[in-house]
């Protein structure tokens, strides 16, 4: 996966222990979609969603197998960070899609509905974009055995 320097991003690393409040680094957050949503992107057996790490740093990861420990690889996912800063709690991540080609990414930034999420249940706003409508993705927190927990970000 690609790799830039923070300073591609606007957010910079979480430094704020509250964190721990809203999401747990031991776990991985699914996307749920709509049966409808699936059916039209053919997502029946596809798994994505968001690992977050201590240092203020997350990964979203595509394709995921909860039965095998290495497709939770690091270098698997998408590199971004988040902030939990002033009572708002923020994520940026790299994407690459339609209207960028070969090796153009870009940023999303999006945030964390602190009061409508639980530790549990994380529904994250996407802002309008150029490339992106102002929507709502929910992700459920999913255990992690301990041997899953093995990879550590390499951005």
């Amino acid at each position: 996966m690609v790799r830039y320097k923070p300073v591609k991003f606007s957010i910079k690393p979480n430094h704020n222990k509250n964190f721990i409040k809203y999401v747990d680094t031991s776990s991985f957050y699914i996307a749920i979609h709509s049966d409808k949503f699936i059916k039209k992107y053919n997502l029946q057996d596809y798994t994505t969603g968001f690992k977050f790490y201590g240092n203020g740093k997350v990964g979203f990861i595509k394709g995921v197998n909860f039965l095998k420990p290495e497709s939770f690889n690091s270098e698997r996912a998408s590199m971004g960070y988040y902030n939990f800063i002033g009572g708002k709690f923020y994520i940026e991540t790299l994407y690459s899609g339609p209207g960028l080609l070969g090796s153009n990414y870009m940023a999303s930034k999006k945030e964390i509905l602190l009061n409508k999420s639980s530790k549990d249940t994380l529904f994250i706003k996407n802002f309008k974009s150029s490339r992106g409508s102002d929507s709502i993705a929910k992700y459920v927190r999913m255990d992690l055995p301990k041997e899953f927990l093995i990879y550590k970000p390499d951005w």
